[in-house]
């Protein structure tokens, strides 16, 4: 069998390019480099491991747990995790079992009293509290991600975080070593790959000596072109070694939570700062609002599963946010040129056709090789009436396997439709699909004539008229929104269309 490149296999199994990266991380699969190749290759044996952990992905078991299950030279070690993984199953159906008890005897006292209005007080009555007093208040029991036939609910299943979700961390100022990689190298690899193996022989070094060190990481772009720069805490006296290089982390407060960068986790964290009453954004150093902090340092001493924590530069508010206002912008034509509104949506899947992109490809492409094969039509065809056609283009860790010698940024473009607005979703969705869930957000939507569509980008851009409406661009990604799903399909620039900006207050 053939090696399989790293975008081979995504496409092949439904699993991300950085999912599978994270996988050969844990030390579940490994990759291959082959000759005068730059990407990560596959060979079958780590294909069939892929293929087993899928299967044991898909029955809940946690990836630590997978790797004691793939790993064990016996077979007891496999059955005692999987035997606890059945209790813990047991547990959650008791749970389960217990709170559906509870809601029909609910249902069953609100009927009674069906001549009571429905308020809030009814819910603190105490022949209510003594039906739900056994429930814990926030007892989560069911965490697995999201099935292809659950699609469809996805909007309901999004949710902002909460207080309880983010911790606020003081991190100590402290002597840093940096490693700070821009484009691609020789071998194809991106920026947040080329620490590899440079920096984990230091760190393994060094947990020698410094056992709490800690391992940060943010995107630093230079001159337009995409970056990664790491820094690794280290004793003040210790010297480092090229291409190292030794520089003071400031430190300070941050809002940190458990996310999956890769998942959204940056947008909900954002969304969660803008609308705090306690706190507001600040910068410090380079990465403006994004920091990574990695758990190498757990992995290396104890084989700990590595984990990443989103780290969200904080400071307390001294005044009052001011509420956030929803509809039409007064003046937003005078301020930046086009005419904007304020619009907040519930979290929503959308699902289409995307190819990955690098440089300056027009629009147009993607929408004449759909046009071509029939696949646009199929998309117009499966919308409900009223319902509009989108292009959605983001940039993400996906983008990072696309090479590009002039060193510029990669995006995905997407043409989809919010899956809300599918007539029939069981027809609609195939394996060739891209699905996204976008969690609940502030957008700026710009209205104007499709001819202006790419005036609108020129000069003065995009992010620069979001600020002049005093909001902030939140960096998930931008769309084109066509009500009219034939202005998409043909060349004449009549008619108006939308652009929607991902945004957070900027007071």
């Amino acid at each position: 069998m053939e090696l399989q490149t790293i975008n081979q296999v995504s496409k092949a199994y439904g699993i991300s390019t950085r999912m599978l990266r994270y996988y050969e991380q844990a030390g579940l699969i490994y990759s291959l480099r082959k000759d005068d190749y730059a990407y990560r290759v596959y060979d079958e044996a780590t294909l069939v491991r892929l293929q087993q952990i899928i299967v044991l992905r898909k029955l809940r078991i946690p990836v630590k747990q997978i790797g004691i299950i793939l790993n064990s030279p016996y077979a007891t070690e496999a059955v005692e995790v999987i035997i606890q993984h059945i209790k813990q199953l047991d547990s959650e159906m008791t749970a389960i079992s217990t709170i559906k008890e509870i809601l029909v005897r609910l249902a069953g006292e609100l009927q009674r009293r069906d001549n009571i209005h429905m308020n809030i007080d009814l819910l603190t009555d105490s022949s209510i509290l003594s039906i739900v007093e056994t429930l814990s208040p926030s007892k989560n029991l069911i965490k697995e991600p999201m099935t292809m036939a659950d699609l469809n609910q996805a909007s309901e299943q999004l949710n902002a975080l909460t207080d309880k979700d983010v911790r606020i961390v003081y991190l100590p100022p402290s002597t840093v070593l940096s490693f700070h990689a821009v484009g691609h190298d020789e071998q194809g690899r991106g920026p947040e790959d080329q620490h590899d193996p440079l920096l984990d022989d230091f760190e393994r070094e060094l947990a020698k000596i410094k056992p709490d060190f800690r391992h940060y990481g943010f995107d630093h772009d230079v001159d337009g072109i995409h970056g990664y720069e790491r820094l690794v805490t280290i004793p003040d006296d210790m010297e480092v070694p090229p291409p190292f290089t030794k520089k003071q982390f400031p430190g300070g407060m941050f809002a940190a939570s458990k996310l999956l960068p890769w998942e959204g986790g940056w947008t909900l964290l954002e969304e969660w700062v803008a609308g705090s009453e306690k706190y507001d954004f600040a910068t410090r150093g380079s990465w403006e609002n994004w920091l990574e902090e990695h758990t190498t340092a757990a992995q290396i001493i104890t084989g700990a599963e590595m984990y990443i924590d989103l780290l969200m530069p904080i400071k307390l508010r001294k005044e009052k946010r001011k509420p956030v206002k929803l509809g039409y912008i007064e003046d937003s034509e005078t301020k930046c040129g086009f005419k904007a509104s304020v619009i907040k949506t519930k979290g929503f899947t959308i699902a289409g056709y995307t190819r990955i992109a690098s440089g300056d490809v027009p629009r147009e492409t993607l929408a004449a090789e759909l046009l071509a094969d029939g696949r646009l039509e199929r998309l117009k065809a499966a919308l409900k009436p009223g319902a509009p056609l989108m292009l959605f283009e983001s940039y993400d860790g996906e983008c990072g396997q696309v090479g590009n010698e002039l060193g510029v940024w990669s995006y995905r473009r997407t043409v989809c439709i919010n899956l809300n607005d599918v007539i029939d979703q069981d027809a609609f969705l195939t394996d060739e699909m891209f699905v996204q869930k976008l969690p609940p957000k502030h957008w700026i939507e710009f209205e104007f004539p499709k001819s202006l569509r790419n005036k609108f980008s020129e000069g003065p851009n995009a992010h620069d008229h979001v600020q002049k409406l005093d909001w902030r661009f939140s960096g998930a990604g931008h769309f084109d929104i066509y009500y009219d799903s034939d202005m998409f399909f043909n060349e004449d620039n009549s008619g108006l269309m939308r652009f929607w900006m991902p945004v957070v207050p900027l007071n």
